[in-house]
């Protein structure tokens, strides 16, 4: 994009600079692609870099464990939606397929292997959920994404069989099945699936691990005011040119109690759980857990006083860690019009997942997953919005916050092998304090449900002996985004934003600026109610060079899909 382009874009962006446009994303768990409020940089469907701008900490959210992520998958140490085995609630039947632009098909029969253009890859999804018949229903589900799969594909077909994945011959990071049945009444809503899939797990090394789950089976059951969920996996290693194989059997799950309707509208809020994990590791698997097995019980509160003023509190242990999230929180009553409000929290633990593996072996040596000592994470905020007229608002958020003890890699050798750089040594603690300050500015704009318009701006300034963190975050975003809906049935979203500048510091010997650079998505949709069919088709980063935004990871593309789903 040509500089003019970049200083009207700029100039506009100060004088109109927080919702985001309903842009679709290319599966559950793929709104980061779309986030603009922060650092989002994305390897694979099941690995990125998500942390928002006034989070607090250098860590990403998909880092933290929390109570709200116990149906997330565990990918070695973070927690992702993706592969979700989330039934679709709505009883409908759907189809989702796309590709990166620039694949001309045709070539791929007239011209020889050696003289075709680079691949372009594609999505694919289809699935049913069926109507309820006497409180029993039906599902399946068969979902792969192949983008960000061809830069690595020839490093990482060479260490597995086949293709791995239910169809093609891109190696795609996931690629996944499942059916199952359910059973939905007013007093109980449960599941079983049972299916297989493919996944590659990027680790602390930096390497992609190959694991084949056959089969996975998942249970959920919610009543009255309990949740369960109970895994079974069977997951198959393999290093084919090392020759190396091994099996973990796992059950995992959880079982929790929610704070029922009518203690939500009291004063003090309880809700208690026990997350759990069991091993049976058997040949070779290139992580590990201490004792095969972890328990984390866990506890939940919320004490409000008075409308206004609300006290949370999350807090978990057990034999090897701890981990407290709290906060508190005052909205000042001031204008009817006016909200502001005024907060603290604090993060600390001796780990942000403790339901993680512990261990990473890499070619003969332990890379140790777990720090000694603790973290401590505080943060105040101010958060200020009002409406101007019945159709304009703005709002602004200011934080400070600090950290010590953050979690970080202590690098003890890089490895290069087939063009790729790995890395050894362990998890460790940065102990000294690290200080950020964060500004946002948003202006709204809206008719009726015709329109919808935000403008968002933010900063964030970083300050610490440590200058060099796993990721150095972006410094500066801008954003513009639009909800149009046409005769309540045609719906029009886009978004437009900058990023500046990220950083990885510790995965190879120098570091890997991601530059920063502008990003177009849109979604337009047709709804058909008479009929309940659904029709809607996306393009994704349409604007911004194709680069590689995580180390050993792949190319971020433009990319365009279309999902039709008929309503039952």
């Amino acid at each position: 994009m040509n500089s003019l382009l970049n200083k009207l874009i700029s100039l506009f962006a100060i004088a109109a600079s927080v919702a985001f446009a309903a842009i679709d994303p290319e599966m559950e768990g793929m709104e980061v692609v779309s986030r603009d409020d922060g650092t989002f940089l994305v390897g694979s469907p099941t690995f990125y870099f998500d942390r928002a701008l006034g989070a607090g900490g250098i860590h990403s959210e998909s880092e933290l464990w929390t109570p709200r992520k116990l149906r997330y998958r565990q990918l070695f140490n973070r927690l992702s939606v993706l592969p979700s085995w989330d039934p679709i609630e709505t009883p409908s039947v759907w189809m989702k397929t796309g590709n990166e632009l620039g694949d001309l098909i045709y070539q791929d029969f007239v011209t020889d292997p050696s003289d075709r253009p680079v691949n372009r890859t594609p999505i694919l999804e289809a699935g049913i959920r069926t109507p309820l018949w006497h409180g029993l229903w039906a599902t399946f589900r068969l979902f792969q994404d192949d983008h960000y799969s061809t830069r690595t594909s020839g490093y990482r077909k060479r260490i597995v069989d086949g293709s791995f994945s239910f169809f093609g011959e891109n190696w795609p990071m996931f690629s996944s099945f499942y059916g199952g049945l359910g059973y939905t009444n007013n007093l109980i809503d449960a599941s079983v699936l049972a299916g297989m899939e493919y996944v590659w797990l990027f680790t602390e090394s930096s390497r992609w691990i190959p694991v084949h789950y056959n089969p996975r089976v998942e249970t959920r059951a919610d009543f009255w005011n309990f949740s369960t969920t109970l895994v079974y996996e069977n997951a198959e290693y393999q290093n084919k040119r090392k020759k190396e194989s091994g099996e973990r059997h796992e059950v995992n799950g959880s079982v929790v109690y929610n704070c029922g309707e009518d203690c939500k509208h009291g004063m003090l809020q309880l809700s208690a759980g026990l997350a759990f994990r069991f091993l049976d590791d058997d040949g070779v698997v290139y992580t590990g857990l201490q004792d095969n097995r972890v328990l984390w019980p866990f506890l939940e509160m919320r004490v409000r006083p008075m409308e206004q003023l609300k006290f949370d509190v999350m807090f978990g242990v057990n034999n090897r860690d701890w981990l407290v999230q709290d906060s508190i929180e005052y909205r000042v009553p001031v204008l009817e019009k006016m909200n502001v409000t005024v907060g603290a929290k604090n993060i600390a633990g001796t780990r942000l997942n403790p339901i993680a593996d512990t261990h990473e072996y890499f070619d003969g040596d332990t890379i140790s997953l777990t720090a000694s000592g603790k973290m401590n994470l505080l943060q105040g905020y101010v958060n200020f919005e009002d409406s101007l007229t019945g159709f304009l608002g703005f709002g602004l958020r200011g934080s400070f916050w600090a950290e010590y003890g953050a979690e970080t890699f202590e690098v003890n050798e890089f490895v290069r092998e087939d063009g790729y750089t790995f890395r050894q040594g362990d998890v460790a603690r940065i102990n000294s304090w690290i200080t950020g300050v964060t500004g946002e500015f948003w202006l709204k704009l809206w008719f009726k449900d015709l329109l919808k318009f935000t403008a968002l701006t933010g900063f964030e300034r970083i300050d610490g002996k440590e200058k060099r963190f796993e990721v150095n975050p972006s410094e500066f975003f801008v954003s513009f985004n639009a909800d149009w809906l046409i005769k309540k049935t045609f719906r029009i979203s886009h978004s437009l934003r900058y990023r500046s500048d990220a950083e990885w510091n510790l995965r190879s010997v120098d570091p890997l600026v991601v530059k920063g650079d502008w990003y177009w998505d849109a979604t337009f949709e047709q709804r058909f109610p008479k009929w309940g069919i659904t029709l809607a088709g996306s393009i994704i980063q349409a604007l911004g060079d194709e680069v590689v935004e995580t180390p050993n990871g792949n190319y971020s593309r433009v990319r365009f899909f279309c999902t039709a789903k008929k309503a039952f």
